[in-house]
């Protein structure tokens, strides 16, 4: 046995001395730059790629396995350079190699270039053509053969990196630059300790949006058998740079990288950026159709510290005290193809929102759906100062100017939404407006937005709205139809202004089916053309006896009664119905039904707004159905059944007192009339009893006093 092992021992001593002369006749005799050509054909028949070796090639055989070469540049034929090498080096150590051992001494990868391209058409530079897909495939070998490996490497060095991402379909470019990654030995089971550095810019077209430095330390494991790779204690920290220099810290406790079960488990992550504190885990089942289930939320943080924190200008709001408890929790579940949060619970301020969202990458469409307790939109407002000054500034202009032609309303926007969103809260406050139950739905797609519900309760009553918005092609369709039913209008306006007494109460009631279209507001108007009616019961006109003012000038026109000032029993109008049916026709809107039920009158009305030129031309007609006033103010029963006209015409701007009038001309033939007929009536009888006791027998006289009188 001695004898054999001795033997044994002898051969292995011969193929070792044997090795060691063949690497140094192969280091001595063979130079790998002479076969440059046949290293370049052969990387392009096995694996499709195009290499060019500019620089030197230098390897060495024994004791190490090394090789070093330099300025290499690789693409995929017809497609754009892919990679650029300046310099690499590597050595293995021969005799373990034998016994299924790697032992390496430092891997250094220097000036290393990666340039991946999408172009215009949606093609990669990092993806073989088709007519390399049936390379035959290693990676099933690579798999096999490395599970029989133990590795063993001094270290890693890779500096000077470039990767560069370019999307010419969305012109956005992504950069990573200054990429170092240093590690310490590397051992199989064993911790090792790695580095990484890096530069982050990202453009779109020649204007940069994001810039950053990030710095990355962790403890690393591999398990080469079974192809198992753990991330323990990784943190780093992001300095971006917008203006202001901006520290994100990250943090994670485990990441467990399985590429036998194709699996990743993050445990547990952690994110501070400022005011901003995010966590979360992340379990992905299948690294290729990437399915996977996930948390992340983020603790309460104010909105405006944030945004300067960014180098942005905060959100000025009525209430200044909004915007300071913002939270977000939420879990999800998805795939390679679409991600769907299974809860989102997010918390502004007073008001909670729960509901669930989701996004299809394929489609690019997104699913919202929330459910709110309250909100006071009233306190995000802009401050009231802002707000009053640009509406003096408007209203000046469209008074001076007429309606704006300036688009206001763009189409692109509207063609790329893609969403299904709904939005549902119990109850709002806007405008000083009490409003419950708020339901809005939207369904968008390639330029048709649909808005099937917006609809609220307000007031003992509820507004009901549907709204089509069609941006497929210009001009922008607008149609929307509304119903308004039962709204108590005192109660409102008293909460609109906040005055004991609103100048109108009742229920109203109304309807509108209205189309437009344009851009801008001159169009709006000018296309609009639809129809609509309007009812108002059981209400009262504050601040106004309509009646009685009419009653006394009527009297003090006329001197019919009496002309002394009409005592004052009540300051209000109280009405059983006004209301009437419109038509509107190219932003003109007509009228020839309008009627109020006045007490003791009936209003009617007719005429038309014309919206486009801003003007107005309404008939009113007053009529006296019943002298109710004969304590207060006794008219001459003539009058009743007489319409009395008042005359609005002019344009929007004037004063009320100047845009409405009596027609005093027609008043005038009116009282003219009914005071003729009362002289007549006095004088005549009066004359002609004097007369016929003076003229019993002349019957000429007699005809000509009757001709007289009539």
């Amino acid at each position: 046995m001695g004898k054999l092992i001795k033997i044994v021992l002898g051969l292995v001593a011969i193929c070792a001395v044997l090795v060691a002369a063949g690497g140094a006749i192969l280091g001595a005799f063979f130079n790998p730059n002479d076969f440059k050509a046949e290293i370049e054909q052969a990387a392009l028949e096995k694996s499709g790629i195009e290499l060019k070796i500019g620089g030197e090639i230098s390897w060495s055989v024994f004791p190490w396995l090394g090789l070093s070469v330099a300025e290499i540049d690789a693409n995929f034929p017809q497609r754009a350079p892919l990679a650029h090498l300046g310099r690499a080096e590597v050595s293995v150590k021969l005799a373990p190699l034998f016994s299924g051992q790697v032992q390496m001494s430092n891997i250094v990868i220097n000036g290393l270039k990666l340039n991946l391209v999408k172009d215009k058409e949606g093609n990669t530079n990092w993806i073989s053509p088709p007519s390399s897909a049936n390379l035959p495939d290693t990676q099933a070998n690579q798999e096999a053969s490395g599970s029989e490996l133990t590795l063993d490497i001094e270290s890693i060095q890779l500096s000077n990196a470039l990767i560069t991402y370019q999307d010419d379909q969305s012109g956005q470019t992504s950069q990573l630059s200054n990429v170092n990654l240093t590690t310490d030995r590397i051992q199989n089971n064993q911790p090792f300790n790695l580095t990484l550095g890096l530069l982050l810019k990202q453009t779109q077209g020649s204007k940069t949006t994001l810039q950053a430095a990030a710095q990355l330390t962790s403890q690393a494991v591999m398990d080469l058998s079974r192809q198992q790779y753990t991330i323990n204690n990784l943190a780093g920290d992001l300095e971006l740079q917008n203006g202001a220099n901006l520290q994100l810290a990250a943090q994670s406790d485990t990441i467990q990288l399985d590429l036998l079960k194709r699996s990743l488990i993050v445990d547990a992550w952690a994110a501070t950026f400022a005011d901003l504190k995010l966590s979360g885990k992340l379990d992905i089942k299948d690294l290729d159709t990437l399915t996977m289930a996930g948390s992340i939320s983020a603790e309460p943080f104010a909105l405006n510290s944030l945004l300067t924190s960014l180098g942005q200008a905060p959100i000025e709001t009525t209430d200044p005290n909004v915007l300071k408890h913002i939270s977000l929790n939420s879990s999800f579940s998805g795939n390679s193809n679409a991600i769907n949060t299974d809860l989102l619970d997010i918390k502004l301020d007073d008001t909670a929102l729960q509901g669930n969202a989701g996004m299809n990458f394929k489609t690019g469409r997104i699913n919202v759906k929330l459910a709110g307790d309250r909100i006071n939109v009233d306190r995000y407002l802009p401050p009231a100062s802002q707000t009053v000054s640009t509406e003096k500034t408007d209203t000046k202009q469209g008074s001076n100017q007429g309606y704006s032609k300036e688009e206001i309303i763009p189409l692109e926007p509207l063609q790329q939404l893609n969403l299904a969103a709904a939005l549902t809260i119990k109850d709002v406050t806007a405008n000083k407006m009490k409003l419950s139950n708020v339901d809005v739905s939207v369904n968008a797609n390639k330029g048709l937005v649909e808005i099937p519900r917006l609809n609220v309760n307000l007031y003992g009553g509820s507004v009901k709205n549907k709204v089509v918005l069609d941006a497929r092609k210009a001009p922008l369709k607008i149609s929307s139809e509304k119903s308004v039913n039962g709204i108590q209008i005192g109660d409102m306006l008293v909460a609109l202004t906040g005055e004991s007494q609103p100048a109108i109460t009742g229920t109203l009631s109304s309807s509108s089916s209205i189309t437009t279209q344009g851009q801008s507001i001159h169009s709006l108007i000018n296309q609009a053309n639809g129809s609509a009616n309007l009812s108002v019961s059981n209400g009262v006109v504050n601040g106004i006896n309509m009646a009685q003012e009419i009653c006394q000038t009527i009297n003090t026109l006329s001197a019919l009664g009496t002309t002394a000032p009409a005592q004052t029993v009540d300051t209000s109008t109280p009405f059983a119905k006004m209301g009437g049916n419109f038509s509107i026709k190219n932003g003109v809107i007509s009228n020839q039904d309008l009627k109020a039920q006045l007490d003791a009158m009936l209003v009617k009305g007719q005429g038309a707004v014309d919206l486009p030129n801003a003007l107005v031309d309404y008939q009113l007609a007053l009529v006296i159905q019943e002298n109710l006033f004969k304590k207060t103010c006794p008219v001459n029963n003539r009058l009743e059944g007489v319409e009395w006209p008042v005359r609005c015409k002019g344009s929007f701007d004037q004063e009320p007192t100047e845009l409405c009038k009596p027609d005093t001309r027609i008043i005038r033939d009116i009282l003219k009339k009914a005071v003729t007929d009362k002289v007549k009536e006095e004088l005549g009888n009066k004359v002609k009893d004097q007369l016929k006791d003076k003229l019993k027998d002349d019957e000429a006289v007699k005809g000509l006093l009757k001709g007289l009188f009539k």
